[in-house]
């Protein structure tokens, strides 16, 4: 691991800026390119190519409604990336963000009859505040008792549903009537191109971000906020962006699954999807967005697979064995893996 400087520069001071994934911790003034810049950039659109591409290769009803599911859980599990691989914060508050934003969409959209074009960017400043509410909560508090106070935003969130009868209460909602642009969102193809839209929308900004003298102040924060404020970075105000960033992804992750389930609880502030969505980033490799998308990917289509089957009772027991294995063997996560895989081909082909 390199040593911070301590000479007052900007965290990167190289032109190409910070890698896409880094699995490597970075120092305040450079940031190692673990992969070539082909791999960097070339990973990411070949996965958008391949999203754009599944829905025109035949799938039936049911596959369409797990391509759904995937851009939802995908939505979510950026949100984590971006606040736990990029700005450091160890949030257990993904399920406060996504169930505010299922239910702000449903009282815009269904109640209100707004029109999802319109609601969707105020679910994204609903959960924005929220988020800023969170910062705010725990301004003071880091590591585990950070982890706790955002999990505790889950619980009250899940309390107070359940005790407001306009939002049907314990007993939830139902029969929506939701549209995008006048199509009714009752298609799971239509869910799932709004979601992947999403998706590579945030892809894009969290990708340019880190390359910003932005993003490189957030991982100065991340690695080390005494040093980062001893060289005039206001962590304070970055974990503000970072929360409020980071509610807005997650807030319109839960909008698109009021659409997609047709039904709504107070169970979207459940400690499990929390535990999903963090077993989704470990193992993908917190730092490496290219691979919180792929773990997503194939841990959602896991979880269905198996749905109705006698292994469905331990999926939480395979996913924390997942988890364990991760930390011990691969500590980096699947993109970590790939990128220093790559990073290897590459230098082996520079030598040669």
């Amino acid at each position: 691991m390199s040593t911070p400087s301590t000479t007052p520069a900007t965290p990167d001071t190289r032109p190409d800026g910070p890698p896409d994934d880094d699995p490597q911790p970075p120092s305040f003034t450079a940031e190692r390119h673990v992969a070539p810049r082909w791999v960097r950039w070339g990973v990411p659109v070949a996965l958008a190519i391949v999203a754009i591409l599944l829905p025109f290769v035949g799938i039936d009803s049911a596959q369409q409604f797990l391509l759904a599911y995937m851009a939802i859980i995908a939505l979510l599990a950026v949100s984590l990336h971006f606040l736990m691989g990029i700005a450091g914060l160890f949030s257990l508050g993904q399920a406060a963000f996504f169930g505010v934003g299922a239910y702000v969409g449903v009282v815009l959209m269904d109640k209100l009859g707004w029109d999802g074009a319109i609601a969707l960017p105020l679910v994204a400043v609903a959960g924005a505040l929220v988020g800023l509410l969170m910062a705010v909560a725990t301004l003071r508090a880091s590591d585990l008792y950070l982890a706790l106070t955002t999990l505790a935003f889950g619980f009250v969130g899940e309390n107070v549903v359940r005790n407001i009868d306009y939002l049907g209460g314990a007993q939830g909602l139902a029969g929506f009537d939701l549209h995008f642009f006048g199509l009714t969102l009752d298609d799971p193809l239509l869910i799932y191109w709004i979601g992947l839209g999403c998706l590579i929308l945030f892809g894009v900004m969290i990708t340019s971000m880190r390359r910003s003298k932005l993003g490189r102040a957030l991982m100065a924060g991340r690695e080390g906020p005494i040093a980062a404020r001893s060289i005039g970075v206001d962590t304070g105000r970055y974990r503000f962006l970072a929360f409020g960033l980071s509610g807005a992804f997650a807030a319109i992750a839960g909008s698109l699954y009021t659409a997609y389930a047709y039904v709504l609880d107070p169970s979207v502030f459940s400690l499990g999807l929390t535990t999903t969505v963090l077993t989704i980033a470990i193992v993908g490799g917190l730092r490496s967005l290219p691979g919180v998308l792929v773990a997503a990917v194939v841990l959602t289509w896991f979880r269905s697979a198996v749905d109705g089957e006698a292994i469905s009772e331990y999926v939480l027991l395979i996913y924390a064995a997942l988890v364990v294995v991760t930390l011990l063997f691969l500590p980096q996560g699947i993109g970590g893996a790939m990128s220093t895989l790559f990073r290897r081909l590459a230098n082996r082909k520079g030598r040669s």
